[in-house]
This record gives structure tokens, sequence and C-alpha cells, in this order.
């Protein structure tokens, strides 16, 4: 019995290795090479399936200062004869200058904004992975890991090959890894027909209307009920800490890039946001432009939002700034029948007194808590300046202007003289008026006052 039962197993086992055996050999009936050469030729192709290339989110480092935390967008068209266009707009660079409190020599970080496109070679090779390599010298791409451009001889701590973590048979994105250096780099489809210098030219452009040096407020970051303040973002490396605490001792870091895809901006910050009360991968946000502010793709409760130009436009003279209309105002900063109105009380002093020079018109609070419209002005002799006051009521989304007198005999003398003067200061500006941000309210340099009476009746003041 024993025997029989011993023949049994044998055969069982022989039964076993024999399918095993089979099975293998489905799987490994192509050779090592070929299965690599598979592997190349899948990656590749799908790299060249976006005939117009692909957007790049490139971190050179998880560092979180300037330059090589900063994030860098680049352009990459993957050509078929293995070619690669490189495209880029914001680079850094080393300056080498003489710091002027110690009169010392040191390396100081700066950027510069030029369109900047070279052409190289690539290819998908295979190390533990598929890896994309830009493997000839490409002075865009390998701008970052060049060791000549500082004198650390590290450059910016870049990466020029990457492991393709995910590439989508459908082409809709590719995330890939810095082989030394870990960071993750998506890339997203540049649609067909869409020039590489004039996409760089649109997002910087809308990089730098809302996320300006010259702006003089930040914005908050919402995460469902807590609100963090996000400032310093000009470079996109922006200091983030919860509203109401200490910068210094609260603050971190998170860079972020801007892409454009159709009509939509998207802001991507590098690294996600961790919330345990929230669901969703609270990283990637759309501008929405009726709203004016960014929303999470992923759950709506992740915001980026402005402050509110009417209460940050108050809030600016308890600090001692103004704002004011300059000597010469562009054509798109004031609106067609403020301009007649405008032109008419320049010309109308300029019959009184013909060395009369305007200056600036300048909106500020006065002693006792009245607004004055200071209307400065010079001469061959002098400067002169006509102050009129008005009393406030402000309200939710503006205010309330309405004239009282001169400030002065001088004041109250010209505008009797002038009737163009007259009508500017006791009627055009002495009226309801709605505060709005010029464009964004994520950048209040500018404030935009429209008559809540006549919407063709506005005008632009700076900060």
């Amino acid at each position: 019995m024993k025997k029989i039962i011993y023949l049994m197993l044998t055969f069982a086992v022989v039964l076993t290795v024999t399918s095993c055996s089979k099975e293998e050999d489905d799987i490994f009936k192509a050779s090592a090479a070929e299965r690599l050469n598979a592997a190349s030729a899948l990656y590749s192709s799908r790299l060249t399936a976006q005939p117009n290339g692909w957007a790049m989110q490139y971190y050179p480092t998880y560092d979180d200062s300037d330059p090589n935390g900063a994030g860098y967008l680049l352009l990459c068209r993957f050509n078929k004869d293995f070619t690669v266009d490189v495209s880029g707009y914001n680079w850094p660079k080393w300056l080498y200058v003489k710091n002027t409190e110690t009169k010392d020599y040191e390396y100081v970080i700066s950027y510069y904004k030029e369109y900047k496109t070279d052409t190289s070679f690539w290819e998908v090779i295979t190390d533990n992975g598929p890896v994309l390599s830009f493997n000839s010298y490409n002075e865009s791409m390998h701008l970052f890991s060049d060791p000549d451009y500082n004198q650390t001889g590290t450059g910016f701590g870049g990466d020029y090959e990457f492991v393709i973590v995910d590439a989508p048979e459908d082409a809709s994105y590719m995330m890939l890894k810095g082989k030394k250096r870990g960071t993750y780099n998506l890339l997203t489809p540049i649609e067909e027909g869409v020039d590489y210098e004039s996409y760089m030219q649109d997002v910087s452009n809308f990089h730098d209307l809302f996320f300006s040096a010259s702006s003089p407020v930040g914005c908050y970051i919402t995460f469902g009920d807590s609100i963090y303040v996000m400032e310093d973002a000009e470079n996109g490396l922006p200091s983030i800490y919860p509203l109401g605490m200490d910068k210094i001792a609260y603050q971190n870091f998170n860079p972020f890039l801007i892409t454009k895809r159709g009509d939509d901006y998207y802001l991507r910050f590098r690294d996600a946001f961790e919330r345990d009360d929230m669901e969703g991968v609270l990283q990637d946000l759309r501008y929405v432009p009726e709203e004016d502010r960014f929303v999470c793709t992923e759950n709506s409760g992740f915001r980026i939002e402005p402050h509110n130009a009417n209460e940050f436009f108050w809030e600016t003279f308890d600090k001692g700034h103004v704002y004011s209309l300059s000597r010469i105002v562009p054509e798109e900063e004031m609106s067609q029948k403020m301009r007649t109105a405008f032109e008419t009380a320049l010309a109308d002093m300029k019959a009184v007194n013909r060395n009369f020079v305007f200056d600036l018109l300048r909106f500020r609070i006065g002693d006792e808590g009245t607004a004055e419209w200071s209307f400065k002005y010079q001469t061959i002799s002098s400067a002169r300046e006509m102050i009129y006051v008005y009393d406030i009521e402000t309200e939710l989304d503006g205010c309330m202007l309405t004239f009282k007198d001169g400030k002065d005999t001088y004041a109250n003398n010209i505008m009797n003289r002038v009737d163009g003067v007259k009508d500017m200061m006791s009627s055009i500006l002495s009226q309801k008026f709605k505060i709005l941000g010029y464009g964004t309210q994520f950048n209040l340099s500018k404030v935009k006052f429209v008559a809540e009476s006549d919407p063709d009746l506005w005008f632009v003041l700076s900060y």
C-alpha cells in the first residue's frame, strides 16, 4: 500500500514540475534583451504619442530654498527620431557680487526671464525599470545638473535621468521620478497648435499677475475651516503658516508651478498636503475666474483665495500707505468717460496757468477720519497741492464719498475758477464707488474704483 501511495505522489510531482516548466517557458520565451527592447519601445511610443510634447513640472531637489528647491516649467517635445526639443523661460543664475554691508564678495541667486530652447537626444533605457535619459547635452535641461553653474560643483542639484513611474496607455499624463534626487515631476500634454514661446509667456504673465513681488499682500489657503497665510510666492516658493501665528516660527515651504491646459490655468504644489479630515489628494488646483480663486480638483474644501479688495484698501491707511493715480495713466486703467472728465480738468488748469504740469491724484485718510483727494501739480517755480475733503461711509463692497469743501482757501479758489476741477472734485469723485481688484484680487497693487450709478465711469489707483 505504501508503495502505491509513493508512486502516486511521485507521479503528481512529475506532473507539477512539468506544468510549471511549461508556464516558465511561456513567460520567459523572450530573451532578456528582447524584453528590455520591448519595454523601451513601449515607453518611447508613449512619450512620442503627444505630437506637440509635454509641459514638465521640474523640481531639481527637495530643498526648501532658492534656487534648488524652486520649480521650473520645461516644455519637452520628444520626436520619433530620438531628438528632443526642451524649452524654458525662467532660469536661475548665480551672481558674484559685493555685499554692501560686509564689503565681501559672495554668490547670490538671481532669475532671468528669457525664452530659450535647445535640441539634443533622448532614449528610454532600462535600469530596474524604464528610465528616460536626456543622453546628450541640452542647455535647457542640463543647466540644472551642470556642476559649472556655481562654485560648489553641484550646479542646482537636478537630474537629467528619470525613472518612468506612471505612463498610462492613453498618454493623458506621465509621472517621472528623478533618478538621483527622487523628486516627482509631472508631465501633462500640450495641445497641438500651441506655440511654445507664446505658452511660456502666457503662463509667466499669469504667474506674475497673481503672485507679484509688488503686491502688498499675500493670499489664503483654506482647508475646510482652517486658514493659512501664503506669502512671498513670486518665485513659486511661498511661505505658508497658520493665520494669526508667527510667520518665522510656524512657516513651511511648498513650491508650486502654473501650467495651462486649454483655457484653464492650474496650480500644482510639489508636495501634496495631508489632512486626515479631508479626502482626496490636496495638490492640484484649477483657477476659477468667476470666483477669482483656485479650487482643488480632488476636494473643493481645499482652496487658495485672495484678500477682499475693499477690506484691504481701508486697512492700507492704518499702515501708513496710500493709493494714487499717476501722471501718465495707461489707456486700460481709466474708462473713456472718466478720461474725458480728467483731461478736461487738466486742460482747464492749463488754460489758467500755462506752466501747469499734473503730477498725481492721491487718495488718503485725513486726521479727522474724513477722506481726502490730493491734487498735486508743478509749475516752473514750485510744486503745488490742492486738497479736497469728503465724508466717508464705508460699505461691504465700497464706499460713499460726499464732497465737503476744499481744505484751504487756495484749493477753494482754484475750484471756483476752474470748471473742470470743480466738476471733477464735487461731482465725479463725490459719489458711491465699488472698490474691486484690478484684474484679480490676488494682486492688490492696483484697485479699481467703479461708480455704482454708472459702470462706464471707472479708474484705477496704484498702491
